[in-house]
């Protein structure tokens, strides 16, 4: 068997379903919908991926909720997602090594990033065995808030509520209610 055909074969959004089905019955995820193809890899423990009513997780995305390891590990990794929101396709939100919270009426556009913590950068370790950041932990989306297609949310952020990230942004600072922010790094370039 060719190695095409073996990744479609343990990629098969059948395998997704029935993962996304075990985690609703452990009480890993609950509320909204989420398409078969999204990847969700959730570790154990209650009400980890939260979802609102009438929340859409479109198709491909890959959705990591989890804990490090070790005695300095970040143990509260939890996705929430507030009611009415749609999530698009092709999208990345990590939230290990801390939370992410995304409002109520929100809009996430294709091929989005949002990640909850980095790996530290010591020159002591080896990139690979570095432990997450704890100085800059977590992403907080506010309601009625527009992420633009291939925008980046680095750890450490809150975007305000009504706000407008462009496409291709790399947010690395807190956006204000109601901003506009575009480029990399995002700047304000106007206000709804």
């Amino acid at each position: 068997m060719s190695v095409s055909a073996l990744l479609g074969r343990l990629a098969h959004p059948a395998l997704y379903a029935v993962r996304a089905a075990r985690y609703r019955a452990e009480g890993l995820l609950s509320g909204g919908y989420v398409h078969p193809t999204t990847l969700l890899t959730i570790a154990s423990g209650p009400g980890r991926l939260r979802l609102g009513k009438r929340v859409l997780i479109y198709e491909y995305n890959v959705i990591v909720v989890g804990d490090d390891q070790g005695p300095t590990a970040f143990r509260g990794s939890h996705l929430e997602i507030g009611d009415d929101t749609y999530v698009g396709s092709h999208n990345n939100l990590r939230a290990a090594g801390g939370a992410i919270t995304i409002g109520r009426k929100c809009l996430i556009s294709q091929h989005v990033t949002i990640v909850a913590a980095n790996h530290g950068t010591s020159r002591l370790q080896p990139m690979k065995d570095q432990p997450w950041d704890v100085t800059r932990t977590g992403v907080r989306i506010g309601d009625d808030v527009w992420v633009g297609a291939g925008a980046v949310i680095l750890p450490g952020t809150t975007v305000g509520d009504g706000a407008i990230i462009a496409a291709g942004a790399v947010v690395s600072r807190d956006v204000l209610p109601y901003q506009i922010v575009g480029g990399v790094p995002a700047k304000v370039i106007g206000e709804r």
